[in-house]
């Protein structure tokens, strides 16, 4: 889908991962609060969301580095180090 990419999200908790296809023009700020609600009314057991919540890449040149949560997906995906599949982590 244009305008858009779709993540690999790791929820450390769970040791789950799911799939969010997030718009590129969202804050990385926004896109982790946002995966973090939606995780935590799925996974009421076992995760509860918090407005401190960062997302971190898995893979690639960015491998363990948390994302500016000022910048966009767009940022990212122009940069080449997020593109549809990336891995990422909730942290």
């Amino acid at each position: 889908m244009k305008n858009k990419v779709l993540l690999n999200v790791l929820l450390p908790a769970t040791q789950r991962t799911y799939e969010f296809r997030v718009p590129l023009d969202l804050t990385i700020e926004e896109g982790a609060r946002l995966m973090s609600r939606i995780l935590a009314t799925r996974e009421q057991v076992r995760y509860a969301a918090t407005e401190d919540v960062d997302l971190m890449l898995l893979a690639g040149e960015g491998e363990g580095a948390v994302l500016n949560p000022r910048e966009t997906f767009k940022f990212y995906v122009s940069h080449g180090q997020m593109m549809d599949g990336s891995p990422a982590a909730l942290i």
